[in-house]
């Protein structure tokens, strides 16, 4: 007896993430949330004294998902845009493929927009891989038919699921603009979110709310160097802290980029521009008498704005 494929439970081999009805714009890693909820609403009516009940309006979760850092140019301007407050909602689909590459299961999503976006920490001694948390509120989900078909030519598919592991958590590099001393070549750099509000507006004839976006919300930085590169940090801190010369002018402006296993900078994957850093603690880690490690000093910094800019890795070749 012949069975329809379609129809057989599955293992997911991997999921796509589609934008704006385009091709898929990279593969995720792990997904999270997108529930369909809706609160109940009780009614008296009349004498009796049972209340009568009916859902609500219908809401769904936020949907969070891990990514690498070789996703296309089309996912990262919609980051560019939120961190700009030129905030885009996008529609799109989450895809499931099986082991044979054929689409198993599709959810759509309309009206989309970023709530949060978490970079891992960044260690220049670390050997295993690390992926980026994308959070997005959504204004509407729908579980779609899949197409029975394959996705795309497997071997597109199998490069591209290469690429998301081309980038490690050590593969990056820091600096900050006029500043004083090489601390940056042996930084290492705790994970850090950018928030973005949402606010909802519920309007009258419709039962999905629309959404907003609001202020967003720049993360603190802790930065940790060798104690032997700490002067320069400890200069800056007497000027912009404890003389109160904590001006626009004294500000600094630093660079992250993330870079693919090559390290050539001519390929980087991302670039985040922090602009409006300024110092707020200096402080010595922890220190145990014979330990076999450098001594480290760790530094606490604000900043007001990031900028991201794709590089040439993440463009399709």
């Amino acid at each position: 007896m012949n069975i329809d494929k379609s129809q057989r439970a599955y293992i997911s081999s991997r999921f796509m993430l589609e934008l704006d009805g385009a091709e898929t714009v990279g593969t995720l890693q792990s997904i999270d949330g997108g529930a369909f909820k809706s609160d109940v609403v009780e009614e008296q009516v009349g004498k009796e004294g049972q209340a009568t009940r009916y859902p609500g309006r219908p809401k769904y979760d936020d949907i969070t998902v891990q990514v690498g850092m070789a996703m296309a140019p089309r996912f990262w301007n919609w980051i560019k845009d939120s961190f700009n407050y030129d905030a885009k909602r996008k529609n799109g689909a989450i895809i499931a493929l099986d082991y044979d590459n054929h689409e198993r299961w599709r959810r759509t999503f309309q009206g989309a927009l970023i709530t949060e976006v978490g970079f891992p920490a960044l260690d220049g001694g670390a050997k295993d891989p690390a992926y980026m948390t994308v959070k997005f509120a959504v204004e509407r989900i729908k579980e779609e038919k899949p197409k029975n078909e394959k996705h795309k030519a497997e071997q597109e598919d199998q490069d591209e699921w290469k690429k998301q592991g081309l980038w490690l958590p050590s593969n990056f590099t820091f600096k900050m603009d006029h500043f004083n001393g090489d601390n940056h070549l042996n930084a290492k750099i705790d994970a850090f979110t950018v928030k973005q509000s949402v606010i909802e507006c519920p309007t009258g004839g419709f039962l999905e709310t629309t959404k907003e976006p609001g202020r967003v919300e720049f993360p603190k930085f802790s930065i940790t160097v060798l104690q032997k590169d700490a002067e320069p940090w400890m200069e800056w801190y007497d000027q912009f802290v404890r003389q109160g010369l904590h001006l626009p002018s004294q500000e600094k402006t630093g660079h992250i980029t993330y870079l693919k296993r090559n390290m050539k900078l001519s390929e980087a994957l991302i670039t985040l521009h922090l602009h409006g850093l300024g110092v707020l603690g200096v402080a010595p880690v922890k220190h145990d008498a014979k330990q076999e490690q450098m001594q480290q000093v760790k530094v606490d910094l604000y900043c007001e704005s990031i900028e991201l800019e794709p590089g040439q890795g993440s463009v399709p070749k």
